[in-house]
């Protein structure tokens, strides 16, 4: 990996609390993101978003699925190599086909997503590329298909996956090794 620039907090260099908070996002994942080794420099703020983004990403009130289709056209948009490479994995296990992904770009004129697919990624769209509200009658489609509470989660996991995906280009966090 080229020097970085700015470095993440090491393990064995991290302080009590941020410490803790690492080892137990260890529990909960096969390999920490390394944003969050990052934000390790501020503790305090480390636990309370892993704790935020734990429970957005594990609620159920939005099919995995729809999550994983939004996170990672929101990777897309900010051109996120390492976050592409994650969720296109994770989409793939929650049942986003092949076709999908592989349409991601151009998803307006394929046949591989539902309509509320569609709706939800003209919402990352708006939410992640355009100033002001977002359409009222798009926001009265998907409030009808996923439940109020379920577009919240949704805008919850486009803000999520924008923060990472932005931090992540920003601070120039991997390299082409980290999603090879």
């Amino acid at each position: 990996m080229p020097d970085r620039i700015v470095e993440p907090v090491s393990l064995r260099d991290a302080d009590a609390d941020a410490r803790a908070v690492l080892d137990a996002l260890r529990k909960t994942h096969a390999k920490v993101p390394v944003s969050f080794a990052f934000m390790a420099a501020q503790p305090k703020a480390l636990a309370a978003f892993s704790e935020f983004f734990l429970e957005v990403m594990g609620d159920g009130r939005l099919d995995e699925k729809l999550r994983e289709l939004a996170y990672l056209k929101t990777a897309m948009l900010a051109d996120c190599k390492l976050c592409i490479a994650n969720h296109t994995a994770y989409a793939r296990a929650a049942g986003a086909s092949e076709a999908q992904i592989a349409a991601m770009a151009d998803f307006e004129g394929s046949g591989a997503f539902s309509d509320l697919e569609k709706d939800i990624l003209r919402y990352v769209e708006h939410v992640v590329c355009r100033p002001g509200k977002s359409p009222q009658a798009l926001l009265e489609k998907l409030r009808d298909g996923l439940g109020n509470d379920g577009v919240i989660v949704l805008t919850q996991v486009i803000g999520i996956a924008n923060l990472f995906s932005r931090f992540n280009n920003a601070l120039h966090t991997y390299s082409s090794e980290d999603y090879a």
